[in-house]
């Protein structure tokens, strides 16, 4: 039996889905039908596995949150959805789910997602990666602003070059420094930062801060930057691709 969380904003489907879950012997916990409650939920509670509607409202959308919900709590999420065209699945791959169930479903199907995503996430050993690959940089113009900080590491500080910062992250009460080999945790507020950063830094979502020169790819609702997907919130879409010069 695990405990599962339902990320899905139409009520109908939700109290479906929970009485799949009961009938299964699974704990469904009450759904929730947005980003911050679902991430609330997962702060204060012990979840095994989130069953995630691709399509939720609000600001953050399914994708999105997933990849919020790997980085932060490192959760299996298998998405739900209706939809099963190239793109919709094309976008739920950066969230690196564990699983896709298209609507409607059956209880044999759900059940299988279910025990493949549970035994994937918790008995399968992870793989061995290689070392990531530095990244190439390029110094942007910090006429005006520091072009490095000192960040804690263990008892002291160590020096961090503002050009190789890939990413911030708001992790509650602290913020994790992200660099291509490294991270770092320390004591502050992402609003506090970016009167410190140059021009070259964008939040794209109020847990996020990226640098600009650093990122890799777009896909709709994230950008990549080294390995990591970083989610993109609805609000701050357009800004971002005139910020990268999008074409086409």
């Amino acid at each position: 039996m695990a405990t599962i969380l339902i990320v899905e904003d139409e009520v109908l489907i939700a109290d479906e889905i929970q009485r799949a879950l009961i009938r299964l012997g699974h704990n469904a916990l009450e759904p929730v039908d947005n980003s911050d409650d679902a991430l609330a939920t997962l702060a204060e509670q012990q979840v095994e596995l989130v069953l995630m509607d691709v399509n939720i409202q609000g600001d953050t959308d399914g994708i999105a949150t997933a990849i919020l919900v790997r980085r932060q709590f490192a959760i299996p999420v298998v998405f739900l959805t209706a939809r099963s065209d190239s793109a919709t699945l094309n976008r739920a791959k950066v969230a690196q789910p564990f699983g896709f169930l298209l609507k409607p479903f059956t209880d044999d199907s759900l059940r299988a997602q279910l025990e493949m995503a549970l035994y994937n996430a918790y008995e399968v050993p992870p793989p061995r990666t290689a070392a990531s690959e530095e990244m190439a940089t390029s110094a942007p113009n910090t006429t005006q602003f520091a072009r490095h900080f000192f960040v804690r590491h263990g008892s002291g500080h160590v020096r961090i070059a503002v050009s190789d910062i890939l990413y911030f992250e708001a992790l509650q009460n602290y913020v994790r420094l992200h660099t291509a080999t490294s991270s770092y945790v320390f004591d502050s507020t992402l609003k506090e930062l970016e009167q410190k950063l140059p021009p070259c830094f964008f939040k794209t979502h109020r847990s996020h801060i990226v640098n600009l020169d650093h990122v890799q790819a777009y896909v709709e609702g994230c950008v990549l930057l080294g390995k990591e997907y970083i989610p993109v919130s609805r609000a701050c879409k357009e800004e971002l691709k005139n910020r990268i010069h999008l074409l086409g």
